[in-house]
């Protein structure tokens, strides 16, 4: 059975070769300075024997053997110092997180009896680097070892990527993936997936998970698995939100593809199985969830769930979380020239708030409420119509004038039109705003949070505007 490569995209360095000349120095070098081969058994491979071979039947092979990789390239052997960690990650983050799972009987049944270890990447002829292969669902063999910092979450996650994709590949070599997979992305898999036509941006407006998935539809079922597993839930929740529609319902069709075939073939809760996994890894290597982009302001507002965010002048909630002083400042101003507008003035008139209305993902009405007079009882308002758009990925928002049926504002607009364009106008249109649930003081803890939410100036976190969030 043919090899089943797993690799990456690098950027391979180029070397400067430096030309020798012979002197009248000292060439004699003392070879006892220098670390010779491991040979002898010490206590790594007691370790290895009571933790892999004793339990699992699982040989470690760690000194160099150049037989178990292509021999036409050169590979470095793994430092010893990295042996160990790699391992118990192994064991820690796969192994027990299957048994766990999935019972003793399958791990005894499916997982490889080999694992062999080499320090340095394996270069392939298209500029990519291979992480690690397995051979004929027998053998895990992983590459570039010795770089890895195992004090690093995101780092100590490659291999472990590597370990879950390779295994699926083990899974499906003995119960093929179903016709149903290869349909979703059929007339987008590519055998140069490495070529310049392929960015990672490209690959996930086509509904792929990385860019080597689209090099094949097994290559594209072991990435969904192995992202699912060690990138986690939320990562690819995020995944989905921050792409079209189209490419999210295909990622979310191969997910579900994926967990009925771990539960059909092998009875497996793929969740479970996910859960365990994300679990060592916090556990071990304190591995951090994502931010849950789903959950952010931005997504609720490009997803249309936002009715209105009102800004209340006076209000109890700005006197107890604050009230910045840039967007306090024009709506006073905006209220100094609505008294004294040539079109209707009100010399004791007073704004009472600013309200955006969300109509959908990309226009918002921006309503200002106000009365006659302080003891006036009678509420009236003024619409001004505003585009808006939101990058999904760095929740940067773009107000832009727009109009309505040919005009900018509505029912007496112009009554606050000379002030706005002078004040508010300005103000949200020269700017870039990130939306979030603000303020910042409105910790994930509090029950209040998520019931607030605003806009602040991108680079200038201290200036913003808020108020209670109202859902459609």
């Amino acid at each position: 059975m043919k090899k089943i490569f797993y690799s990456i995209i690098a950027v391979l360095m180029i070397l400067n070769v430096v030309s020798c000349t012979k002197d009248e120095d000292n060439l004699d070098v003392d070879l006892t300075k220098y670390n010779s081969d491991i040979t002898a058994n010490n206590e790594i491979d007691n370790w290895l024997t009571t933790s892999f071979v004793d339990p699992y039947n699982i040989e470690v092979v760690y000194r160099f053997e150049r037989n178990f990789t292509d021999v036409n390239r050169d590979i470095s052997p793994v430092y010893f110092e990295k042996v160990q960690p790699m391992m118990d990650a192994v064991l820690k983050t796969f192994l027990k997180t299957y048994e766990e799972v999935a019972g003793k009987a399958f791990i005894k049944k499916y997982t490889p009896k080999q694992f062999v270890l080499y320090g340095s990447p394996s270069y392939n002829d298209n500029g990519s680097i291979t992480l690690g292969t397995a051979d004929n669902g027998r053998r895990i063999v992983l590459y570039e070892l010795n770089s890895l910092d195992f004090t690093n979450p995101d780092q100590v996650k490659r291999p472990i990527h590597t370990i879950h994709h390779e295994f699926t590949h083990i899974l499906n070599q003995n119960i093929v993936i179903p016709p149903a997979f290869e349909q979703i992305s059929k007339a987008d898999y590519t055998s140069d997936w490495t070529g310049a036509a392929n960015t990672a941006a490209v690959a996930k407006s086509l509904g792929f998970i990385t860019r080597y998935s689209r090099s094949s539809f097994g290559e594209d079922f072991a990435e969904m698995t192995s992202f699912l597993l060690v990138d986690g839930q939320i990562a690819f929740e995020n995944y989905c939100s921050t792409t079209n529609a189209v490419a999210a319902s295909k990622l979310r069709a191969k997910e579900q593809l994926v967990t009925s075939y771990f539960k059909d073939y092998y009875n497996i809760d793929f969740k479970i199985l996910q859960a365990a996994v994300q679990k060592s890894l916090a556990d071990n290597y304190n591995a951090v969830d994502p931010v849950d982009i789903s959950q952010s302001l931005s997504n609720w507002l490009i997803n249309s769930k936002v009715s209105t965010i009102r800004y209340t002048v006076n209000a109890p909630y700005l006197n107890k979380y604050g009230d910045p002083a840039t967007f306090k400042n024009i709506v006073a101003n905006l209220q100094a020239a609505f008294r004294v507008n040539t079109v209707n003035p009100f010399p004791a008139g007073v704004i009472d708030y600013i309200e955006f209305r969300f109509t959908d993902a990309s226009n918002v009405v921006v309503r200002i409420g106000f009365r006659t007079s302080s003891t006036a009882t009678t509420n009236y308002s003024a619409d001004f119509y505003f585009g808006m758009n939101i990058n999904p990925t760095t929740w940067e928002v773009l107000f832009t004038k727009s109009t309505l049926n040919g005009t900018f504002y509505g029912t007496n607009g112009d009554i606050f039109n000379d002030g706005f364009e002078a004040n508010l106008l300005p103000y949200l249109t020269n700017r870039m705003f990130i939306a979030d649930w603000l303020p910042s003081t409105i910790t994930p803890s509090s029950p209040l949070y998520r019931t607030y939410g605003g806009f602040y100036e991108k680079g200038v976190a201290s200036n913003y505007f808020y108020g209670p969030v109202v859902l459609k």
